[in-house]
């Protein structure tokens, strides 16, 4: 599932290689994946300019002038671009045609959205999500967590994951940043110190700066994939020794998802 570092990937190229560029044609090959009806959607953005590509979360949001195009990837969505006249894989569901290339949003699992908002709106849609700070937010403070964590008695990998605290992480993060924090993904989240606390923000903007500068985990526009899993510490690790100790990587379901953690190196904080 494309997470944070995905989706910034995803931005970061796409920026270069489609801001100033006119959308000449958008072709809707499956209904579902666009929000409201097909016709509508296509006739909204045909015609239009990428001024700009923002990113929320997990969310993108192509800046159109009056209105924006706001994209989830969900579970295996993803952009890649080809010359106009290319083949079509039976899961590019909508593309988007430009003078010399096209855009194809591909999407095998079906899950991801595309939908067309007037600019104006965009604020109250993100407020409605009620998503939490990104990773770079000064407002992202021991303090600010021990407020939201103080009623919630659960695993601190499920809190992780849960997008209204800290937007964008998902499971192949929560378990890294919680590696390099020392903290057992089972330890409750209003029983972290503000020294612990302090150590995930650190931990998560550091994670996230290192996915990045390998281009994450996952196919990226021009099909290739990112290489950060060759440098994941425990998550898809399991029954391979620790780096830091040599102890066997454990995995277990929490909150209803594959862990991976080292049971040595990360400690229960009570």
């Amino acid at each position: 599932m494309p997470e944070l570092a995905e989706v910034e990937t995803t931005r970061r190229d796409l920026c270069k290689l489609v801001l100033g560029k006119t959308i000449k044609r958008v072709e809707v090959r499956l209904d579902k994946i666009v929000y409201h009806k097909k016709d509508e959607f296509i006739k909204s953005i045909e015609g239009k300019t990428i001024n700009d590509i923002k990113r929320r979360g997990k969310w993108l949001i192509f800046d159109l002038g009056e209105v924006c195009l706001i994209t989830h990837f969900r579970m295996e969505g993803r952009f890649y671009y080809l010359p106009v006249n290319a083949p079509i894989d039976k899961h590019d569901y909508v593309l988007f045609y430009f003078d010399s290339f096209s855009l194809h949003y591909n999407d095998p699992r079906l899950f991801g959205k595309m939908e067309v908002i007037k600019k104006e709106e965009v604020d109250k849609f993100f407020i409605d999500k009620k998503l939490g700070l990104e990773y770079t937010d000064t407002n992202l403070t021991p303090k600010y967590l021990k407020e939201k964590f103080k009623t919630h008695h659960t695993d601190i990998k499920k809190m992780l994951l849960d997008q209204s605290y800290i937007t964008g992480i998902g499971n192949i993060y929560a378990d890294e940043i919680l590696f390099a924090s020392k903290i057992n993904p089972k330890s409750y989240a209003d029983r972290l110190s503000k020294n612990k606390l302090q150590s995930i923000i650190d931990n998560t903007k550091i994670v996230f700066e290192h996915s990045l500068k390998y281009k994450g985990t996952y196919p990226n526009i021009d099909g290739n994939r990112g290489t950060f899993e060759k440098h994941l510490q425990v998550h898809k690790r399991e029954g391979e020794k620790c780096f830091i100790c040599g102890t066997i990587i454990k995995k277990e379901q929490i909150g209803g998802r594959g862990t991976y953690y080292c049971k040595k190196c990360q400690k229960m904080c009570k």
